[in-house]
Formats: structure tokens, sequence, C-alpha cells
């Protein structure tokens, strides 16, 4: 599986943070930029940049969303990322992680993600309850369509 498009490193992320504990939220908006993907704990909330190639542009997102995420990575394709940790002194400076891609789909951490020198406990804390009560709006309106559920 040779990855060509962004959204196709959705499904290993998907499945890292699954594996991880979080729950899955893809295209978040924080303070006006979306991130690409979230994984959502009780108290907790870790952002995730998807990029082919743009480490520098990733990385600048992923320290934007570290205002309201406890971690915050960029993740690459395998090829890239290897490009991306040759500037590891960037990501670990910002504490920003870094997440490699192979083609097989398994994920590695190339550069763990420290925790959020930038982090708004009131963001991070607004971002989980808007997540929580967009989840209660689906239940409802699942009931309302299905009520038999």
């Amino acid at each position: 599986m040779s990855f060509r498009l962004e959204s196709e490193l959705a499904e290993p992320i998907t499945a890292w943070l699954e594996e991880e504990g979080y729950s899955v939220r893809m295209e978040v908006p924080i303070l006006g930029r979306r991130a690409d993907l979230l994984g959502l704990r009780p108290g907790s909330v870790t952002a995730i940049e998807a990029k082919m190639s743009n480490w520098v542009q990733a990385l600048r997102q992923a320290m934007a969303y570290q205002l309201g995420a406890d971690r915050s990575w960029v993740a690459m394709p395998l090829a890239a990322a290897s490009r991306a940790y040759r500037q590891r002194w960037h990501f670990e400076a910002e504490r920003v992680g870094l997440l490699a891609i192979d083609d097989s789909g398994r994920l590695r951490t190339a550069i763990p993600a420290g925790p959020s020198p930038r982090l708004l406990p009131f963001l991070r804390d607004r971002i989980l309850e808007s997540v929580a009560s967009e989840s209660i709006q689906r239940k409802d309106f699942s009931a309302e369509i299905n009520p038999n559920r």
C-alpha cells in the first residue's frame, strides 16, 4: 500500500489512536484551524496533522493545535518522515511528535510528543465538551430516525 493522498493516512492513524484508548474524530476545529484527527479520552486531547511531504507546514499546524491539545503530532509516510527526522530538533524543541507510516500501514513513533507547552486548559475542555455534545446530539438524532433502536 503506497500512499498517494493525505486522506489515505487517516486509517492507520485512527487504528493507532484507538489502540491507545482514544475515541477518534476527524477534521475538528481548533481556533479557526481543523486538526486532521483528534484522539479523545476523558480530560485529554491528542491532535494529529497528516501531511504527505511538507513537514514545515505540518509542524506549524501541529504547534497551533497545542493550544487545545495535551499532545500534538505530525504523521507522514515513512520516506517523508525520514526526511523530517533529519530536522528532529525542530520537533523536539516544540514538543511535537513525529509518526511515520510505512507502506503496510504500520505506524512508528519517530519522535515522541511531549506535553504541550502552549496548552490552554479551558480550550481543551471546550473541545472535549463540544465533541461530547455533538455525540449526544448524534445519538438523539439517531433515536429520532430509528425509534426501535
